[in-house]
């Protein structure tokens, strides 16, 4: 048997184990159960491609998304039998039999995505969102976590296919504000990118940063975000002779209102240095992902090879270690990957028995991505160590969203 049809009967039992599990789910569902079913019929006959969708740790989203569909079958407006069905990517296939059942104004293939949204709080929400635009409502107009104006409704709605829902309306929003391309990029490679939390207090740190931004460097935005983000809403666990100890963000009144850029950048730069001298000893464990090393000869055949290892930061120590080598402030993540809302790979290599840290990289475990990659200085990662993160990305099976 190839490796290929190896790959196709794995995956057709990984869908199946889905679909039993979706069962159990909706079993004490009375309206869901038969809903359920009866849209698993179609898609099975009409769009196949809907269960080709990639399982990742016994999530599948096109399993995912007929369950979700079947939960709001109040908001169904034709019968499932009436779909045309669609041989589409799986992503189409969810938009277009979403289209088919709820929507009476077409909305933005994107906007799909809700569907399939999973362990987010958000979740449900969003997913009423898409209800309530398909039936004409504004989207500016729904309960968003940020104030939507009308520019940035009309440039959130043109969003590319393939954007999560938040990414796209932090990026319609940074653009409506007038934000450089290079801004914009900027912000959406940190956790702003999609926590839309706190929106009133950062809309007032964009219009600062943007006024500015000809005499900001973009590779100093994530470090300010992080900065202020650390400052004024992040809870921090200490550990003391007691035990775990959970503290108030030492600013949570930190304001933007009269900074300049020279007194803004001198208040991170403290805070940076200072991210060295804690003695925390936050420590937690390794998550699934898998190290990966590699072997490259060098040109001279006399000299040691250079040996390449992607490996997981696992406590506050190693973390304050990598900021300093790398000059960026990776330290102040001690608390978020304690909480397992972040993990910290690190990028580098020994030559003889000289380590060179390289990149440094969040990892997002609830949407298995790579949301941020930095070298020294806050340097986005090119050449070689680009081509290993992309090659890690790709076997561990996670999206690269930088």
């Amino acid at each position: 048997m190839s490796w290929c049809e190896r790959s196709v009967r794995y995956h057709k039992r990984q869908t199946d184990c889905a679909i039993r599990h979706a069962y159990v789910r909706l079993a004490t569902d009375a309206p869901a159960a038969p809903k359920f079913r009866e849209l698993l019929h179609y898609v099975r006959n009409r769009a196949a491609r809907l269960l080709e969708a990639p399982v990742l740790n016994g999530y599948h989203p096109g399993v995912e998304a007929l369950v979700n569909l079947s939960r709001f079958g109040s908001a169904h407006i034709r019968p499932a039998a009436a779909w045309s069905g669609t041989t589409s990517s799986w992503r189409l296939a969810v938009s277009s039999l979403a289209h088919h059942l709820v929507c009476r104004y077409d909305v933005p293939v994107f906007l799909a995505s809700s569907w399939y949204s999973t362990e987010d709080a958000a979740a449900d929400e969003k997913r009423g969102w898409f209800v309530a635009h398909a039936r004409g409502a504004s989207f500016r107009s729904l309960n968003l976590p940020i104030v939507m104006t009308r520019r940035m409704e009309h440039i959130f709605l043109a969003s590319h296919d393939h954007l999560a829902i938040e990414h796209a309306i932090r990026r319609a929003e940074l653009l409506a504000l007038g934000a450089p391309a290079e801004f914009v990029q900027a912000v959406l490679s940190t956790r702003l990118a999609t926590d839309l939390s706190n929106g009133e207090f950062w809309r007032t740190v964009w219009i600062f940063l943007i006024a500015n931004a000809s005499v900001i460097d973009p590779s100093l935005i994530g470090p300010m975000i992080d900065f202020i983000q650390a400052i004024r809403h992040d809870r921090a666990a200490v550990e003391t002779p007691d035990g775990t100890v959970e503290l108030d963000p030492p600013q949570p009144a930190f304001s933007i209102k009269g900074r300049t850029v020279q007194s803004m950048l001198r208040l991170m730069q403290d805070w940076h240095r200072s991210l060295g001298l804690g003695s925390g000893g936050l420590a937690w464990a390794a998550s699934p992902l898998q190290p990966m090393q590699v072997e490259e000869p060098t040109e001279d055949a006399s000299a040691p090879p250079r040996r390449w290892q992607m490996m997981e930061l696992t406590n506050s120590a190693q973390l304050r270690a990598e900021g300093a080598a790398l000059n960026h402030c990776v330290a102040s993540y001690a608390d978020r990957c304690s909480r397992g809302l972040s993990r910290i790979w690190s990028l580098r290599f020994w030559q003889g028995e000289k380590i060179h840290h390289v990149v440094t990289i969040e990892v997002d475990p609830k949407r298995r991505a790579i949301v941020q990659a930095r070298g020294r200085a806050n340097r986005t990662p090119s050449g070689k160590p680009l081509r290993l993160l992309q090659d890690w990305a790709t076997r561990e099976r996670l999206q690269l969203a930088i």
